[in-house]
Order: C-alpha cells, then sequence, then structure tokens
C-alpha cells in the first residue's frame, strides 16, 4: 500500500495523491541540483537524511487522520509520537558506516559517529514542535506505549508497508539502503528501557543542551557540516513540497542570475553615463569577490554597487533593509535590471504587495512562495525576515546553509536600535563563518559597530571602502545644507509649536518650495498638520500632507505611491507650486524624495543626517564635479559649492526645533537623552569652533570614566561659557571647578541652560562636516552609557551561546515588538460588514490564496498598530469574538452558517488571531486619533 505524503492539505499532483517514494524522489532530485553548493564530501550524508527523513509517517495515525488515508493498515488513531522522531528508528546505522567509509575513504570512528549523530539529528528534527522536549527526555507517558506497540504488533506490517513503498527505487547509491529497510529494534528497546532519544538524536536548538553539542563538535568546521546537512535537508524537503502543491517545476530551486555584462549594461544605462565616470564600475573591479563595507553620502549611488557586487559571478544575494517601504522601492529598481522572473521581494505583506502589482492570485502565490523557499538570485527583503535567526531558533539551518554560499547586503545598519544592532552583528559574523559573503553599506556608519565587525571578523577579512575620505577634499567644498536652530521655551510635557513658526513654514511654501516637517512622534506631526492646516490660505490647503506609522496599510501605500511619490518626486523637476509633506522619521530611510527645505525636531546626529539627506538631494557628487539631477548641470569644485545659496538665496534650508524642557515630543521614548544632548553639544562645538578634528579610534566607545577626560577637552566651552553668561564664572575655587570639569558629561546630560548657547545660531555644514561630524559621535558615546549598553549586553548574551526557542520570540527580540494590531472602535462595524462580505462572496474557493486575499481585501483597510503601553488599549476586546457574535446573531446567516460554519469558524480564528478592537477613532487623512471624549498621551513614529 502506497503512503500518502504529508502536506498541510492533500496534495494532488496529475491527479493523484503524492507519495512517499515520490516525495523522497522529488526532495533528492531538488538536492541534485544544488549539490554544487555544498562541499561534496557532504553529498552522501545529506541524501541519507533525505532518504530516511520521513520513514516516520508510516505511524497509522498520521495516515489515517492527518492524510485522510482511510485504507491504511495497521489501522489506529491512538498511539503517536512526531513521525521525524520515530524516522530515526528506521536509519541502518551499519548500513550508513559502511557507505560513508567506502566513499570517504580514511576516516576515524570518531568521526564517523560525529557523521551519523548529525543525520540523525537532522532526520528527527526537521520538523521541530514544541511537544519534542518532552518526548527526546522520555516525559511524555505516550512514548512507551507507542513503542511497546510497534515491537509487539506493528514491526512486521510497517516494515512492508516501507519496503513495498520504496520498490523500485532508482538505481543511485540510496538504492541498496532501500533493499535493506528494516526498523531498528535495539535503539527502540534502548529508549523504552530508559535511555534518552536526545542521546542520539541531540537537538540544535536547545540551550540546555549546549554541553552535549560542544562534546560533539570538536570543530567550526564540524558545527558547520551539521548544520549543512541539516539545512540542505529542510531547503529541499520545503521545495519539493512547493513544487508538489503548486505543480511548480524542481529546477527553480535555484534560478541563476543574468549575465553579469547584461546587468551592468542596465545599470550602466540607469546612470547615463560613461563607464569610465562611473565610480560604481571603477570600485567594484578591485573588490568582486570581497567582504565590504561602505561608507558613501545619502544618494550617492550605493544601491547600483549593490547589485553589481551581488550579482558578480552569478551570485545570489539577499539585499536587506529597515522598512517595508524602502523594500518595495528597492524591489522595483531590482526588476528593472534582474528582470521579474529572478527578482524575489520579502516582508510581512509581500503577498500583498505582489496582488496589488500582479492582479491575478495564482502569479501572486507562486511569486510570494519563491521567494520564501530562496530561490531567486535577488532578493529584497525587510531585515527582520533573516536577522532574528543570529538566536538560532527552529529552522535556522535552512537559513544559514543558503547563506553559506550567497552574499548578505545590509542597507541603513544605522536606521537599527542598539539591541537590533548588535543581532545584526551576530548574523554577519555567523555568515562569514559559514562562508558566505556580506556588504553593509551606510552613509552614518556606527562605530561602534564597525570596531565590532572588525573584532570578530577580522579587519584583514573585509575592505573598507570610505567614500568621504577617499574624497575629502572635494566633500569639504559641497555645502547642501545651512542650518539654523531655535531653542523652543515650553512648559514641562507642552510640545505645542509656536505660531511663528507655522508661519515660517507657510511663508515658505508660499515662495514655491518643497517643504519638509519631521516630528518625533504621531501626535505631534498630526497637531503640527493641523496648525498649519488652519493657518494656510485656501490655494495651499490640498498640497499639504501628512504620512506617518499609524495608518493603515492600503491608507499608507496610496499617501507613498499615488501622492507622495509624486508631489515630492527625485529630482524635483521644474514646478512653481509650493507643497508641504508633515512626517514621522518614517521617511528617514525609506522614501526617495526631494525637498527643498526642512523643519525637524531635534534627534540624533545621524537621523539629523539621513533628515537632511531628504533635501536638495538632486545635487550628487560624481568623479569631482556636482550634478544637478533636475538641469542636467555640472559645477566644478575648483572651488566651494554651496546649494543653499543657489536654491535659497543663502538662507538656511534646514531648520532644528529643540524644546527647551524635554528636548523634543517623544520624551526619552523615541530617543534617549544622551543621544540627543551629545548630538546638540557637536553641532554647537561646530557652530563656535567651524573646523573639527577627529576623534582618534582608539579613545572610541570607552567606559564612562575612560572617555570623561576626552569629553572634557572636547566640550570644555559648553561650561566656561554657561559659567559666563550666569555671571559665576570667578567664583569658583581651582578645586571646585575641577572637579565639576570631571563631571562634565553629567552637566551636558542633566542641564539645560547651555543649550541658549545655540538658539538662532546658524551652521554651514559640508558633506565632510556631516560625516565627520557623526563619526565624531558615535566615538563618544560610552560604552556603559544608556544606548550603547544595550549593544554589549545583547551580544555577551548570543556569544554565551543563548538561542531563542521559536522563531516568533526571535523575531519580537529582534524588533522589540511593543506594537498591537487593533481596529479602531468607530471601524468595527464597518470590518465586521467586510469581514461578512468576503465570507459570502468567496466561499467556494479553495485554501490557496485565500488569507492573502483577505489580507487585501480586508486587513488591509481596517488594521493600524498601536503601542501597548496607549491607555486606550488597557481596554479591548479580541476581534474574533466581535465578528463571531455578529455574524452568528444575524438571522439571514443562520442557514448558510450551519453548511459553512466549522470551515470558516477556523480560518477566521487565524486569520483574526492577536487582533483586538481599541478605543481610538481613524479617519484617511489623520490616521489614528483619540476619542474626543478621552485624553489620552501617545507618542510613536
Amino acid at each position: 500500500m502506497k503512503l500518502d505524503e504529508l502536506t498541510q492539505s492533500k496534495a494532488i499532483h496529475s491527479g493523484n495523491y503524492i507519495t512517499l517514494f515520490q516525495h523522497t524522489k522529488d526532495i533528492l532530485d531538488a538536492f541534485e541540483i544544488i549539490k554544487n553548493k555544498v562541499p561534496s564530501e557532504l553529498h552522501l550524508p545529506i541524501k541519507i537524511a533525505i532518504f530516511y527523513h520521513d520513514f516516520g509517517k508510516v505511524i497509522p495515525k498520521f495516515q489515517i487522520s492527518a492524510l485522510g488515508n482511510k485504507n491504511y493498515e495497521p489501522f489506529d488513531i491512538i498511539y503517536e509520537i512526531p513521525h521525524s522522531i520515530f524516522s530515526i528508528f528506521w536509519i541502518n546505522e551499519e548500513k550508513v558506516r559502511e557507505k560513508i567509509k567506502k566513499i570517504k575513504g580514511k576516516i576515524s570512528d570518531e568521526e564517523l559517529l560525529t557523521l551519523l549523530k548529525f543525520i540523525f539529528s537532522a532526520v528527527a528534527y526537521h520538523h521541530w514542535r514544541d511537544n519534542f522536549e518532552n518526548i527526546i527526555r522520555n516525559r511524555d507517558e505516550n512514548l512507551r506505549k507507542f513503542i511497546d506497540k510497534v515491537l509487539n504488533e506493528w514491526k512486521n506490517e510497517f516494515e512492508k508497508n516501507l519496503k513495498e513503498e520504496f520498490e523500485g527505487f532508482p538505481e543511485n547509491d540510496l538504492r541498496e539502503f532501500a533493499n535493506e529497510i528494516k526498523l531498528n529494534e535495539k535503539l527502540l528497546k534502548g529508549i523504552r528501557n530508559g535511555s534518552y532519544i536526545y542521546e542520539y538524536a541531540i537537538p540544535p536548538y536547545n540551550f540546555d543542551d549546549q554541553p552535549l553539542r560542544e562534546i560533539l563538535i570538536r570543530s567550526f568546521e564540524d558545527h558547520k557540516n551539521w548544520i549543512l546537512i541539516s539545512g540542505f535537508l529542510q531547503r529541499c524537503d520545503h521545495f519539493a513540497s512547493f513544487c508538489e502543491k503548486e505543480g511548480e517545476d524542481l529546477n527553480k530551486i535555484e534560478i541563476e542570475q543574468p549575465e553579469y555584462d547584461r546587468v551592468k549594461e542596465k545599470i550602466k544605462q540607469k546612470i547615463n553615463a560613461d563607464e569610465s565616470q562611473i565610480w560604481q564600475f571603477q570600485k567594484i573591479q578591485d573588490n568582486l569577490n570581497k567582504n565590504i563595507i561602505l561608507i558613501a553620502p545619502t544618494g550617492y549611488g550605493k544601491t547600483e554597487f549593490a547589485f553589481l557586487w551581488g550579482a558578480y559571478d552569478n551570485g545570489k544575494f539577499f539585499y536587506t533593509l529597515p522598512l517595508r517601504s524602502a523594500v518595495n522601492q528597492i524591489f522595483e529598481r531590482a526588476k528593472e535590471i534582474f528582470e521579474n522572473e529572478r527578482t524575489g521581494i520579502l516582508h510581512s505583506d509581500a503577498d500583498v504587495y505582489l496582488l496589488q502589482k500582479e492582479g491575478d492570485i495564482g502569479d501572486t502565490i507562486k511569486l510570494y512562495e519563491l521567494a520564501r523557499s530562496l530561490s531567486y538570485p535577488s532578493i529584497i527583503s525587510t531585515g527582520d525576515q533573516f536577522f532574528p535567526y543570529a538566536l538560532r531558533p527552529p529552522g535556522f539551518e535552512k537559513i544559514f546553509a543558503t547563506f553559506s554560499y550567497s552574499k548578505l547586503i545590509v542597507d541603513e545598519v544605522q536606521a537599527y536600535d542598539p539591541k537590533a544592532c548588535a543581532i545584526i552583528v551576530s548574523f554577519i559574523e555567523w555568515i562569514f563563518k559559514m562562508g558566505g559573503k556580506f556588504l553593509l553599506m551606510t552613509a552614518t556608519l556606527p562605530n561602534f559597530v564597525l570596531e565590532e565587525i572588525k573584532k570578530r571578523i577580522g579587519e584583514n577579512n573585509f575592505q573598507l571602502i570610505n567614500i568621504y575620505e577617499e574624497n575629502k577634499n572635494d566633500f569639504q567644498k559641497i555645502f547642501k545644507h545651512k542650518i539654523k536652530v531655535r531653542i523652543i521655551n515650553n512648559q514641562r510635557n507642552d510640545f505645542d509649536l509656536p505660531d511663528d513658526e507655522v508661519e515660517e513654514i507657510i511663508n515658505q511654501v508660499q515662495e514655491g518650495k518643497r517643504v519638509l516637517v519631521i516630528l518625533n512622534t504621531v501626535k505631534q506631526a498630526q497637531n503640527v498638520y493641523n496648525k498649519i492646516k488652519e493657518r494656510a490660505p485656501e490655494n495651499l490647503k490640498n498640497k499639504i500632507f501628512l504620512l506617518h506609522s499609524q495608518f493603515t496599510l492600503e491608507d499608507r501605500r496610496k499617501k507613498e505611491t499615488e501622492l507622495i511619490e509624486r508631489e515630492f518626486k527625485n529630482p524635483k523637476q521644474n514646478e512653481s507650486e509650493g507643497k508641504i509633506l508633515v512626517a514621522t522619521q518614517v521617511v528617514e530611510a525609506s522614501l526617495d524624495i526631494d525637498a527643498d527645505i526642512l523643519f525637524t525636531e531635534i534627534c540624533p546626529l545621524d537621523s539629523l543626517v539621513q533628515r537632511m539627506g531628504r533635501v536638495l538631494r538632486r545635487y550628487l557628487y560624481r568623479n569631482g564635479k556636482v550634478i544637478n539631477k533636475s538641469t542636467g548641470g555640472e559645477m566644478d569644485l575648483d572651488r566651494e559649492f554651496k546649494a543653499y545659496e543657489t536654491e535659497n538665496n543663502g538662507e538656511p534650508n534646514v531648520y532644528i526645533w529643540i524644546f527647551k524642557d524635554g528636548l523634543e515630543s517623544g520624551k526619552g521614548r523615541v530617543y534617549e537623552k544622551e543621544l540627543l544632548k551629545l548630538s546638540i553639544a557637536w553641532f554647537l562645538k561646530k557652530q563656535r569652533e567651524g573646523n573639527i578634528t577627529e576623534i582618534p579610534s582608539n579613545l572610541a566607545n570607552q567606559e564612562i570614566e575612560k572617555i570623561k577626560p576626552t569629553i572634557n577637552e572636547v566640550f570644555r566651552f559648553i561650561r566656561e561659557q554657561s559659567e559666563q553668561n550666569q555671571g559665576r564664572a570667578s567664583s569658583r575655587s581651582g578645586s571646585r571647578g575641577q572637579s565639576q570639569s570631571d563631571d562634565l558629561y553629567k552637566f551636558i546630560l542633566e542641564q539645560n541652560n547651555w543649550l541658549d548657547q545655540l538658539n538662532n545660531q546658524e551652521i554651514e555644514l559640508s558633506e565632510y562636516d556631516k560625516y565627520l561630524l557623526v563619526s565624531n559621535f558615535y566615538k563618544l558615546l560610552p560604552k556603559d552609557g544608556d544606548y550603547l549598553k544595550e549593544f554589549y549586553n545583547t551580544l555577551e548574551v548570543l556569544d554565551s551561546g543563548y538561542m531563542s526557542s521559536k522563531k516568533s520570540e526571535a523575531e519580537r527580540i529582534f524588533r522589540e515588538i511593543y506594537d498591537v494590531n487593533v481596529i479602531p472602535e468607530n471601524r468595527i462595524d464597518d470590518f465586521i460588514k467586510s469581514v461578512e462580505v468576503f465570507i459570502k462572496s468567496h466561499s467556494s474557493e479553495s485554501e490557496k490564496g485565500l488569507f492573502t486575499k483577505f489580507k487585501n481585501e480586508v486587513l488591509s483597510k481596517f488594521v493600524v498598530s498601536i503601542p501597548l503601553w496607549r491607555k486606550e488599549f488597557s481596554e479591548y476586546e479580541e476581534v474574533y469574538y466581535k465578528v463571531m457574535e455578529k455574524l452568528m446573531e444575524e438571522e439571514e446567516n443562520e442557514k448558510w452558517w450551519k453548511e459553512n460554519k466549522e470551515r470558516w469558524e477556523r480560518r477566521l480564528k487565524a486569520w483574526l488571531s492577536g487582533l483586538y478592537s481599541a478605543k481610538i477613532t481613524y479617519d484617511s487623512e489623520f490616521g489614528v486619533s483619540e476619542n474626543k471624549e478621552r485624553s489620552v498621551e501617545y507618542e510613536i513614529i
């Protein structure tokens, strides 16, 4: 009797169920296609693991209950253990040892035992489940009952079923295993008599089992082999199952890149310059197969460099960014270079994005699944799709095995918080050890990230390309931005923007300027947006836009694609009408926009540089000249070039608001005070002294006590000027003054009077100034300060061997998830009606792609994210129960619901899991806002 193969639904292909025989053959065929990606000495162990990995599906309950194989014999629906664990009892140890010795030749007994244990582990845990811990430690009372049943009743029938199943197995190096299928009674009896499964199949995930793994693994090469055996088994298994469900071609497990010359030609056409004038082509020649850290200005063409580096030598690459909107943009650019059928996209709503682009659900699901299967040679992704695997949750082997021959591109690393940065550094280290390559690129690289990579990877194992330093003389002559700082005197917790600042914004717009206003919280952005709309003349009201994170997916997509990319498109073309975009920091590293003027709340220096990067983005540096993309004009750098003079008559084009009490509207929830105060101190130093010198790397990121002398030297003038302003300079004794000087770091952080020194001051910033300020800013962050402490603590935990027990836990740790998905109170009735319409209109459809349609047609229109700590969330209800209650109480639904209840109840329970209703209001213009009768503080970007 042929054994039905496990899939999440009954897999049908060419009118037949997929048999275990066919599924095993499909996986082996898939591995045959990609086996050149793994060392040849591991080919046989991986094939052996593939051959045995699903033998446990012979269990009756699995065949009958999971697969619906009702005629299966022996018949039983009571006794069961996970099929992957039962599979190890079919591994013919004697035959495996004999075969490996024959193939490998000289191999020690210890090496052979290690390899055998890797195979056992790969097979046992290729489908890890939460209940495995109880089973492998003999804490599950059903285990012994199951073993007794197998030994006393089922053994012969199981062997007969599997022998019949694999009869006629193809002539290859596994044929002899198929000819000698038998149950390992000795191992079964050993477990029944008190041995533990984990002693034979060592778990690769549990942190508590680290001592066992250390005994088994004698070198990192051993560890790498273990990961590769498990990883390639998982990758090929998952892809074969996908192909069997969708009728897809197994050869697509690894899609090839276009020819490299074609990629180069397309990039050349996009840049529209002679090859000899394209810096990316010049730099790539000496760095084609190297690990690289690239530091270059915003808008400089880092993406095209990454495409060239990633595609070389038929390279497979994963291009990661922090935000979905940025991923969507780079995905569209990548398709122009690498073609649609060779480019994939991965993020939490990628399926919806593809459906909106493709229109056909069948095509959408295939494109999305090919990306999830890691099949495309070019995959654009949010970082959270891969970086959490540094915590090695179940299934990490598949990711590590794929990256062992792939290239990782990390863009905008500065946009991640310290804990996420630590996890990224750890992920880079793992990929490097596994054999993959990395390219880390940004305009503002945190020094602590660079130094940690040097320490872990080795300075000789990557190439540092610093465009700022290589072209220092030119970048010192390019001035895009002139800053003016405004200190706003405010009452505690009052961050209302003064009327004269609002009038200044409107005045700039009336002069035909594109004005970008960036606030640190949603509430502040909404308040400023309202103030501007109230005061703006009628002819401007339809040119004022608002963007933040608390819009529905559909509304945010419309704003980004239909409004902002049109109204603020880069480069700015000839236009005379003014316009305003009020936003939070979601625009920092996501939208390719070009503004004339920036008004912004204070934020850390690296973020400020990113925000400034949206202003006069049309100007770029190329081969000793400044190019204006709007006009095509070129400016030689034989003297200083000041873009703000050309575009804004020499007036400031960046205005920074600092609130005297509290600094900014986030009140410490968005940015640490330490980062803000030190950023302000660096601006003050630049304003006071003009030229600043670089902090030596050997002084960087020390503990506070060690770094204090440098802080005293660099920022002494702040204390001196503050004392002069207060008329107290001469009243201090020498010894007392020395004591306070030693505590200058504390003075900067805790005192606010010194901020007035910067009020209404104007500062010219060259492109090199911005680079140097950010570099120095990072270097003088104390290692044990509030910010960096989290970075180093996270690395320490990871280095200790910490592993996440679940992928969801790893994702939560990486993303610091403190948000919850909600349906606003004023939209819950419309949401329920929308669910009802969806159910009725899709009631006869199959499961395939149905959740993607539900996300697109329902969830994308209603769901918003709010912080868990918002008071509105203390009064919440699970949406699933509200929906079910409403659906079932309507009389006209009664008959239909009786016929379809079980199917749709199951679907809705899964689809609406983790979704709540909250006492907030929503509209498409403002996003989430407070109920009028409530007064609640809320801040989020």
